[in-house]
């Protein structure tokens, strides 16, 4: 049913309702008239009174119809908010499996330690606290701008894994770490470039149990 249709049909079942009030407020005056002749006289209260009866009788049968539409439009309207109640609970639980998800994928390198050598000074601190909303800490290290690149070799024993943005890394110091990777079998990854996002993908990708971007 379409929303135009669902508005005349309203505009009907008014219409109805309100002509069945008219018609009870008629049978009410016509009762009231009947009452009123009854109370007069005998005889014409003796001959009023089965009109009476009947007026009675059928006045709340006029009133049925319009009690069974108003309990209709209840259970309507019931059936509508416990289904707005369903669909909110299903969206919290979708939520809150997510986010359990997401902390039980970060959880898994909780504890752990990075060393980034290269990238842009600007982004450093962004990648610590990307590193850290992983729990993990973050070494870095410039990649021998101003930093002795023999300083890797130092740092490369402590740490867990040495990430490396191709695109900003020199030469000898990316040498450096594959050599010292190796020496002390560390996981090297090299990363596309020395983007936030693209250090986030990688941790993602570790905390999932691939070392690999």
């Amino acid at each position: 049913m379409n929303t135009m249709t669902a508005g005349r049909m309203e505009s009907v079942l008014k219409a109805m309702i309100a002509e069945r009030d008219r018609r009870i407020a008629d049978l009410e005056r016509q009762l009231a008239a009947l009452r009123k002749q009854m109370a007069e006289g005998p005889q014409e209260g003796a001959a009023a009174a089965p009109t009476a009866q009947r007026m009675e009788v059928r006045a709340p049968q006029a009133q049925a119809p319009r009690s069974v539409e108003v309990t209709r439009v209840k259970r309507r309207t019931g059936e509508a908010e416990r289904k707005a109640m369903r669909e909110k609970r299903q969206q919290q639980q979708a939520r809150q499996r997510q986010d359990n998800d997401e902390k039980a994928d970060k959880a898994g390198l909780e504890g752990r330690s990075f060393l980034y050598v290269g990238g842009r000074d600007c982004q450093v601190a962004h990648l610590r606290q990307i590193a850290s909303s992983y729990g993990a800490n973050l070494i870095h290290h410039d990649g021998g701008l101003r930093e002795a690149v023999s300083r890797i070799d130092n740092v490369l024993p402590s740490v867990d894994c040495v990430f490396c943005p191709i695109d900003c890394i020199s030469h000898d110091a990316c040498i450096r770490v594959k050599t010292g990777c190796k020496k002390w079998e560390k996981a090297f990854v090299p990363l596309r470039n020395g983007s936030k996002s693209s250090f986030e993908r990688a941790l993602q990708s570790m905390s999932q149990g691939d070392s690999t971007q």
